[in-house]
């Protein structure tokens, strides 16, 4: 996957529960904090377990599997008014969405994600919708210019879900003004991506993911607007897992919905650390065969590749060095090339993506 079409991924929508979920737009705070969490560098804690043993993960699963209490049916009762208030309002609107003041603590969005579960799959509501005008309450979303403010107080929980609330019925209005879009030319299934999807996590992280929600959608993505399938494994309830800080894996698969190569396997879980790469430490990297050993060795046992590597490099350092991350790009015979990204120091493997070799040239 290159890079222009590895960047737009981070605008796919993505569905929980059943509904379309956009919280990096709708809470910028609740995302912003919850990233941090997963994705920034961090000094690595002696006290940690090791979450990336290279026999595997462990996998949180449940059964039976938890219904969404969130659905179209639901969501259609959603009064016209407040849909015409969202349009105009975003019609209008030349601003990404903001705060004023203060940004939610680290508990508020552990809380934040644990009630978001509750709202999902256990029908718990807000008792009142969220203000979305100045000076109604402590807690509102100035809606004419995109602007959250929060009570300088700890939130409570009623605030808590008011925000989640709206989100979700932001997102049914913004979803439902689109629903004439043309369907997106696929050779790939929905069920043949999410089976190819589980034998790549299979084959690289020895994750069994029967137990896991599977997330499926299929959107167009990069400049050239390649259709292609998104697959997302995670435990059921699992921002109840993240909210209470427990270990687990989650697993993201890209695959072209026309050929059925599988472009992007990558493995994350929300507690682990990273340990950004010094300059002392990045120097002695450069002088160590084994990070594309390891990435070589995943590439031809774990991934099955047959042709031949005829150039292996690390790549983006700079970038990768305060991510706590090792990437080893592997060119082969034939033009194709995969980047195994590493993580430091362990040389774990994080995630693996493929791009063919360009046959238009």
């Amino acid at each position: 996957m290159n890079k222009n079409k590895r960047s737009a991924t981070l605008a796919v929508l993505l569905f929980t529960g059943g509904v379309l979920a956009l919280s990096s737009f709708v809470v910028p705070g609740l995302v912003d904090s919850a990233v941090v969490a997963k994705d920034s560098p961090k000094p690595q804690s002696n006290a940690l377990l090791d979450l990336t043993g290279k026999t595997g993960p462990v996998l949180k699963v449940e059964a039976p599997a938890p219904v969404s209490t969130v659905n179209a049916e639901w969501l259609e009762q959603m009064p016209e008014e407040q849909i015409r208030q969202i349009y105009d309002a975003m019609d209008k609107l030349s601003v990404e969405p903001r705060i004023s003041g203060r940004e939610m603590t680290e508990s508020e969005v552990n809380r934040r994600l644990v009630l978001e579960d509750g709202y999902v799959y256990d029908g718990l509501r807000p008792k009142e919708l969220l203000p979305l005008q100045p000076g109604q309450a402590p807690l509102y979303l100035d809606l004419e210019n995109n602007t959250y403010a929060y009570p300088e107080r700890t939130m409570t929980d009623e605030e808590l879900l008011q925000l989640i609330d709206w989100s979700y019925r932001l997102n049914y209005a913004l979803s439902s003004r689109h629903v004439t879009a043309p369907p997106i030319l696929q050779n790939i299934t929905e069920e043949e991506a999410e089976v190819l999807a589980a034998e790549s996590v299979r084959k690289l992280f020895g994750g069994d993911v029967s137990k896991l929600e599977a997330t499926v959608l299929l959107a167009e993505l990069g400049l050239g607007k390649e259709p292609t399938w998104t697959v997302h494994f995670a435990p059921y309830r699992s921002l109840t897992l993240r909210g209470q800080g427990e270990s687990y894996w989650e697993y993201n698969v890209y695959i072209d919905a026309k050929s059925g190569v599988v472009e992007d396997t990558t493995a994350f879980n929300p507690t682990l650390k990273r340990t950004p790469i010094d300059t002392s430490a990045a120097s002695a990297i450069l002088k160590d065969d084994s990070w594309i050993q390891e990435a070589t060795q995943i590439v031809q046992d774990k991934q099955g590749e047959s042709r031949t590597i005829v150039k292996a490099s690390l790549t983006d350092m700079e970038t990768n060095n305060k991510r706590g991350m090792v990437a080893v790009e592997l060119l082969l015979e034939d033009g194709s090339r995969y980047n195994a990204e590493l993580r430091y120091p362990d040389q774990t493997l994080r995630c693996l993506i493929y791009e063919a070799a360009d046959t238009d040239n």
